[in-house]
């Protein structure tokens, strides 16, 4: 069975060595990778050209998910990964793979598990997060809006997107969200399974991995497009409905919560206020989301001290 990797990279020079690496270390002999650089001008391309494997596309794009399209237009696998130029498979994934869609011949999607992780300035590694529950991992509606996409650590049969599309260009950040959503609504067999599958790096440049920043405040205004146009489907049912404005005082309260740490008070009340009005779950759902934050923080914080301090 092969594989199709398509890596979309922008002037990561210090990551995609190691990315290429971790689908090299796989030892599976049938495997795809397309390289979709968006016109770097650092070293990245000519790290690339040293494996001389790779199919390389290199031209400007509209963002990550015009890389990922382009990646499908050129597939020849019978299945996909996205693999980001800054984050890792871990090995074993694909001989995994390969035994489940063998041994399953009615799964079109597997949604592994994840986690996150950094680096100390010493090069030591921390775990931060982990997302190894095969129940929260499976693809439905409620994981894939009030969960996590993990749209990384999901593998593809490459037919998939012939039922459903392409990305959508319109959401710069949430796009890989709406096509799972997509998916959801469309009932396609997946098979969910506790094995860490995908390895995403947090770094300073990681897109919505940093708490406060500004590309993290745009995901969730993204969504809130999404979940207005969701809600406007008739064919949607109450559950549906229910956890679409469930997700949308999570998306609210992220926000007000970014607005807060960047000391923009006044655009956090105009997220706060006005959703008040709408929907008075709202103090509860940021209270909720707010005490996460901030348990999750200490969590890192003391991951931090023990590896800098080599407890």
């Amino acid at each position: 069975m092969r594989f199709t990797i398509i890596t979309p990279c922008l002037n990561r020079e210090k990551f995609i060595a190691e990315a290429i690496e971790s689908v090299l270390a796989q030892q599976y002999h049938d495997i795809e990778h397309w390289i979709i650089d968006g016109g770097s001008k650092d070293k990245t391309l000519e790290i690339v050209s040293s494996y001389p494997h790779l199919r390389v596309l290199s031209e400007p794009d509209r963002g990550v998910y015009d890389a990922f399209n382009k990646g499908l237009d050129r597939a020849t696998g019978a299945a996909v990964i996205f693999l980001n130029s800054d984050d890792l498979l871990t090995p074993g994934t694909l001989a995994l793979a390969q035994q489940i869609f063998q041994n399953a011949l009615g799964t079109q999607i597997i949604s592994g598990g994840c986690e996150i992780f950094r680096r100390t300035d010493a090069g030591k590694e921390i775990k931060m997060h982990c997302y190894d529950d095969p129940k929260q991992n499976q693809l439905n509606f409620r994981n894939v809006t009030l969960g996590y996409p993990n749209i990384n650590a999901r593998i593809f049969r490459r037919s998939v997107f012939d039922k459903l599309g392409r990305f959508d260009l319109a959401y710069a950040i949430a796009s890989d969200r709406e096509l799972l959503m997509r998916a959801a609504l469309q009932n396609i067999p997946d098979a969910p399974v506790a094995n860490i599958l995908y390895r995403y790096q947090w770094h300073e440049g990681s897109l919505t991995m940093n708490a406060g920043n500004t590309s993290l405040s745009r995901a969730q205004r993204e969504g809130l497009t999404l979940i207005a146009g969701f809600l406007a489907r008739p064919a949607l049912t109450d559950e549906q409905r229910t956890i679409l404005r469930q997700w949308r005082r999570e998306c609210v309260s992220t926000d007000v919560m970014i607005q807060v740490m960047n000391r923009r008070f006044r655009q956090a009340a105009g997220l706060f206020w006005p959703m008040v009005w709408r929907d008075g779950l709202l103090p509860l759902t940021l209270f909720r989301l707010g005490l996460l934050a901030i348990g999750r923080r200490i969590r890192t914080r003391y991951r931090l001290y023990r590896a800098e301090h080599g407890a």
